[in-house]
């Protein structure tokens, strides 16, 4: 596939990186019920879900993989905080950062292309507004997840959730930067979630304030689980946090964002 460059800080030509994905290993997860949620506040009630199989990376999808279907490093957090970019001999075991939660959709419908998969995410039902989108941090109107495709996909919250209480399976679930989740961000889902099959969240974000450095303010939020909080507390695995979608790194902390994708099992 033929990549469109992306508005990034880019390299005139990327070499030796290289099959796509290549250092990101999908595991196979055995659907089931479990129960979702604590009793805290933002993360009640505890309630029956059920998942069914599904594959999910071991671990958060690094720069090597990045560079592999994007073509352009970021400007990520090492960049932005230390004045360096991450060594390239490095790329293959760190997580690409300070990516917001379209930029994911961008790498997953692209991934999917590259694989001769069924892209999942469209913007205005055009899977290929996203797939050949020639920006970065951009924000798409209207996206809409085939979940009948092959492709690959952000995973819902249930689905990281269950994955991560898996955690000898799937690596640093809690380590590091906080991951982003399909699911728009509502604090009376869970209640209206009991005993749901792969709940894929709200049709719309609940209207709260997000902290995000960029982009602060009253926005409906998308779901970030895992990774440790601006005081340096690994954040539980049944604990949900939110920011809005444009955003790439919190306001305090700092936060970079990364992610993780999953594939349906059958």
């Amino acid at each position: 596939m033929k990549k469109s460059k992306f508005l990034v800080i880019a390299f005139g030509f990327i070499f030796g990186l290289g099959s796509a994905f290549a250092q990101n290993t999908m595991l196979y997860v055995k659907g089931g019920t479990f129960q979702m949620g604590n009793s805290s506040e933002e993360d009640a009630p505890v309630h029956n879900v059920t998942v069914s199989d599904f594959y999910i990376s071991q671990t958060k999808v690094t720069i090597n993989d990045w560079m592999n279907e994007i073509g352009g490093y970021p400007d990520g957090y090492e960049e932005k905080y230390y004045g360096r970019r991450v060594p390239r001999a490095q790329w293959t075991t760190t997580a690409v950062a300070n990516v917001n939660w379209y930029d994911a959709l961008i790498y997953c419908n692209r991934l999917s292309v590259e694989e001769g998969l069924t892209p999942c995410y469209a913007s205005n039902g055009s899977k290929d507004a996203i797939t050949n989108s020639q920006y970065f941090r951009t924000e798409f109107p209207n996206v809409t997840c085939d979940w009948s495709a092959n492709g690959y996909r952000l995973p819902t919250e249930a689905e990281w959730e269950y994955a991560a209480r898996k955690e000898k399976r799937v690596k640093d679930f809690q380590k590091g930067n906080s991951e982003w989740c399909w699911d728009w961000y509502s604090s009376s889902y869970y209640q209206a979630s009991k005993n749901a099959k792969d709940p894929h969240g709200p049709d719309y974000g609940e209207s709260i304030f997000s902290s995000g450095g960029q982009y602060g303010g009253y926005i409906m939020c998308r779901v970030t689980r895992g990774g440790v909080n601006s005081e340096g507390w690994v954040i539980r695995i049944d604990q949900r946090r939110w920011l809005a979608p444009v955003e790439y790194e919190g306001l305090v902390g700092p936060e970079p964002l990364s992610f993780r994708v999953v594939r349906n099992g059958k």
